[in-house]
Formats: structure tokens, sequence, C-alpha cells
């Protein structure tokens, strides 16, 4: 198996390769090679090899045209849909992989903010279908582009706009007063509580000062999109004790918790003193940092081993904070030597038996997915991939953003391919077996 989930027809070492040899050789029975599978048996899957049944061999490509924006999350829907978010808005994918046209139009749905998603947007499903998109939009008070601030909008499950959302939808949150010229405000994530309220997660920059530190920002949303006047101040928190919360955790009692700056908030937005280690009940999903059930966290990271040779790195923790376990500093392309390549881990998520996923971009003169899988002691599974690692090609210009684990153990990485001859943007998608 190549990397890319392709097969060698011949002379593979596999047992598909020895039955042609034996085929072609006129033999009748293809026992006669040692090793060789039996005719009829099913072939072993390899794990971190291409899905054959999704997409076209595995990968899927939607063309966004010239200057499309980029995939950066997704979510699994019950029945197993795919829906994937970023600047563009929405599009849902079948199972299969094929572009669901009875959705939005055409299987797109715009948010219909200006300049919405320029820096990282993030989606969730609410338990009755509809759809969360968080991400930024440039702030209409300033010249286009140089300013943003949190936006929010709400679709029905078809993929229309639900208008009893917010304005016709939509809500945008400004988090400082007044708001200068060049602030830069960006959700990274977004999670339903079970009552229904949103609370969406990021960062904030007030503009016009180059010492101006970088917050972590949260906003609480009610059911119909006005902030929730109980939460924080008028709605929102910002923090200067930790830099961007990219995901949110609740326990039974209703507390959030952030990473990658692990800080814990009471359910009216009190800045809690110390974590105290507790279940976490529901989690936002995407970005570089993960919750367990249990309260310990995973966070991915890309590391410096050498001058321009970054890795990356997968760390576990414990529910107090106390670092459980750490891989070794890996390249996705496998490689065990310095090779001035640049790994980067954009999102990790965590499998059913308890093996952390890692997935981001390998640039060594064009850039490719790549993805790592680590078990809980810290060391690379060896069983997948080659040594634990892999990498998948589109176009050349390519990384994945964000990572869904299916209900049956299969991975899917979502992200964005660009064509450098053409400028054509293209959400990519692939899948992988478990």
């Amino acid at each position: 198996m190549t990397r890319d989930g392709g097969a060698s027809w011949l002379g593979n070492g596999t047992g598909t390769g020895k039955r042609a040899l034996c085929l072609l050789a006129g033999l009748v029975s293809c026992g006669l090679l040692a090793g060789a599978t039996p005719v009829g048996a099913a072939a072993a899957v390899v794990p971190g090899s291409l899905d054959q049944s999704f997409g076209t061999g595995g990968k899927v490509l939607t063309d966004l045209g010239v200057g499309g924006g980029v995939a950066s999350d997704a979510a699994l829907q019950s029945n197993g849909d795919i829906v994937v978010s970023g600047g563009f808005g929405l599009a849902r994918y079948l199972p299969t992989g094929q572009l669901d046209r009875t959705f939005g139009i055409g299987g797109l749905a715009s948010t219909g903010f200006a300049g919405d998603g320029d820096s990282g947007t993030a989606v969730i499903t609410q338990p009755d279908g509809k759809i969360i998109w968080a991400g930024s939009q440039s702030n209409p008070a300033f010249a286009f582009g140089g300013t943003f601030e949190f936006a929010v909008a709400r679709f029905n499950p078809d993929g229309t706009i639900d208008t009893s959302f917010g304005t016709g939808g939509r809500v945008s949150t400004e988090f400082f007063a007044p708001p200068l010229q060049g602030a830069q405000e960006f959700a990274a994530a977004v999670l339903v509580q079970p009552d229904g309220k949103i609370l969406v997660s990021g960062s904030a920059r007030q503009g016009q000062n180059r010492f101006a530190p970088i917050q972590g920002a949260i906003a609480r949303y009610n059911p119909n999109g006005s902030l929730d006047s109980s939460f924080g101040a008028d709605g929102k928190i910002l923090s200067t004790s930790h830099g961007i919360i990219t995901a949110l955790g609740l326990d039974a009692a209703g507390d959030i918790f952030v990473l990658p700056g692990s800080a814990e908030f009471s359910p009216s937005g009190q800045a809690g003193a110390a974590v105290s280690p507790a279940p976490i009940t529901a989690s936002s999903h995407g970005g570089a940092a993960a919750f367990l059930p249990g309260g310990q966290s995973v966070i991915a990271s890309s590391i410096g081993v050498a001058r321009h040779d970054v890795d990356i790195q997968v760390q576990r923790f414990n529910a107090d904070g106390g670092l459980a376990s750490a891989s070794p500093a890996s390249d996705y392309s496998g490689a065990s030597s310095l090779d001035q390549a640049r790994d980067s881990a954009a999102a990790v998520a965590v499998q059913a038996n308890g093996q952390a996923v890692a997935v981001g971009s390998h640039f060594l003169s064009t850039a490719v997915f790549g993805l790592a899988r680590v078990n809980p002691a810290g060391t690379l599974d060896a069983a997948f991939g080659v040594g634990g690692t892999l990498t998948t090609a589109f176009h050349g210009d390519d990384a994945a953003d964000a990572l869904l684990v299916q209900p049956d153990g299969k991975l899917i990485a979502v992200g964005f391919s660009e064509n450098n001859s053409t400028g054509d943007v293209f959400i990519a998608l692939a899948r992988y077996n478990g």
C-alpha cells in the first residue's frame, strides 16, 4: 500500500501481488505460493489506508473557484452526513463523499457575512438538526478587511438560514468598547449547552496598539442568538491570562473548561483560581486541543527540531493538568532524519480506544495532508500508515485543518487544496480506515 492509498498490482509482496503472478503463470491453485491469500478471501484492511468506498479512491474535492474560502472545521450528523465549514460558509456531504445537492444551493450554504471566516471557523450541530457556524466578519464600522469581530450564524437542517436566530439568522459580537480600527477578534470553537445556550470562544486583540496582548475571548448566546446577560460582562469574557481558546468543555455542574491554556470558569463566567478535575460531559471539537470524557486532554503542536525542520508532537495531560505522556517529535512523512520539512498540527481527535490522531500539513517543496496516530502511552501506533504516520496528496498545495472520527472508527481529514496553476481553491476530504 502506498502512502496515498494506491496499491501496486504486481510484485508488491502482498497476497494480491502474489495471486496476480500466480494467475499470470497459469497455475490452478494460488495456494502453491507460500503466503498467498486464498481466492475469495477478504483482504485485510490496513489502518490508515484510504477508504476506497469514499469519493474517488478515498478522496473528495469540491471546487470553490478562484479565491474560495478555506475549509477549517467539520461535524458529523447523526445520519452520517458530513458538514464542513469555512470562509465559504457550509457544505454537506453524504456518507459516500458525494456532495449533498439538496443542502443549501447545490450543496453549499453561505453565511452572508462580510469577509466571513477569514481566520478559523467552527461548526456544530444542535440536537434538533440545526447547524451553527462560528467565525468572524469584517467589522462594518471600519474599512473592509482590516478589523474583525465574532460572527455566528445558524442554519436549518436543509441549509437555509434560520431567521429565528439573531437578525436574519446572524449575530456579530464586538469585545472592546470602543472598538478601534485593526481589532482582531476571531472565533475558534463553539459548544451548545444542554439548556440550548451557545458558547463561542476564540481570541481578541485591540487594534492600533502593536503591544496589545492576544486575549482569550468567550461569548455566550441565548438560543435565539441574543447575548446572555447573566454571563460575564453582558454575555462576554476577556481573559488576559489566556491566549486563543480553541476548545471548550462542560462538566455536569455547568462549569466551563478551556484549552490549550487550561482554565476553568463558573457557569456565570467567573474565572476559577484553579482547575478542579471533573468528568467532561460535553465538549467542542476541532482545533489542536481536545478533552477526554474523564477530564484529561490532548494537545498537538509543532516543535522545531532543527533549523527549517519542524515536526509534530502530541501531549496527553491528566485531569489535574499534569503531563501524562508525550509522543516523540515526528515527521508525517515517516522520515527519521532531519529533512527540513515543516509539519503543522492543525487538529487532534481521540478515538474510542484512547488513541489520539493529529492532522495538519507536511511541507517539503510541496504541501500534503499529514496524519499521525499516538497510543495513550505516547508511542506512535506502528500499525497505522507507515510506522504511525502517513501523508496524502491532492494538488500539492494541501493542508488538513479538521479531523472527524466516525462511530465505526474510520477517520475523515478535512481541509483545502489549491491548484496553483489556476488559483482555484477546493474543499478536500480524505477518509481512512481505522
